[in-house]
């Protein structure tokens, strides 16, 4: 695409990029799968639209029981994916911390559909036995409803105590949004056999290492 061939056009948190007379629509705050591409017309509808991609199982979350689609499985009587579950991730840290440190900074983002804003960021490094709260940064400030980019945030992590050199310890975050969701710890409890919505913590391992 070239740039100085686009506009946009937003509204009730729907972009339209109009590009050499080629239409791409943004739904903002919903999943990549509702946003199109190369739209020709548009047309309102009561009904969701009768796509395989829409009405199929690939955009539907199942029970973690179902390991096969099989005859058995109706897709019409699941619900379609609109929004993504809350989430978050650490993007920067170091990955060694010397002898004697009691400190390390990290950071990341986070993020929830429907324009739902982050409320808070929870770090732990004991496997969620306590936690500490990261600070926000950029994004902080997104209305509840219109919160549509990432959530920047920093934390300074204390080192467990009783970490030797050889040791390594695990960082987790996990976020929480203006509704109150908030990520679950692993993935075995929202696993599904479409391999979608997965928003358990994320983790990183620091090791301990000599001056």
């Amino acid at each position: 695409m070239c740039a100085s061939s686009c506009f946009f056009v937003s509204g009730w948190g729907v972009i339209v990029v109009v590009c050499l007379l080629l239409f791409v629509v943004v739904v903002a705050g919903t999943i990549g799968a509702r946003n199109v591409k190369w739209v020709n017309s548009i047309r309102l509808s009561s009904e969701e639209a009768e796509s395989t991609w829409q009405r199929g199982v690939q955009y539907k979350g199942f029970s973690p029981n179902v390991k096969k689609f099989d005859k058995s499985i109706d897709p019409s009587t699941r619900h379609s994916v609109q929004e993504m579950p809350v989430q978050s991730a650490i993007t920067l840290f170091d990955e060694e911390v010397e002898e004697g440190e009691t400190e390390v900074e990290i950071s990341g983002y986070a993020w929830s559909g429907g324009g739902r804003s982050i409320a808070r960021v929870d770090i732990t490094t004991d496997g969620g036995s306590t936690w500490s709260t990261a600070t926000l940064g950029k994004g902080h400030e997104q209305r509840v409803g219109r919160a549509w980019g990432w959530t920047l945030w920093t934390a300074t992590v204390q080192v467990p105590k009783g970490t030797n050199v050889g040791d390594s310890f695990q960082v987790a975050c996990k976020a929480v949004d203006s509704s109150y969701n908030q990520q679950p710890e692993k993935v075995d409890t929202v696993w599904n056999l479409r391999g979608i919505l997965n928003n358990s913590w994320h983790t990183v391992n620091i090791k301990c290492v000599g001056e």
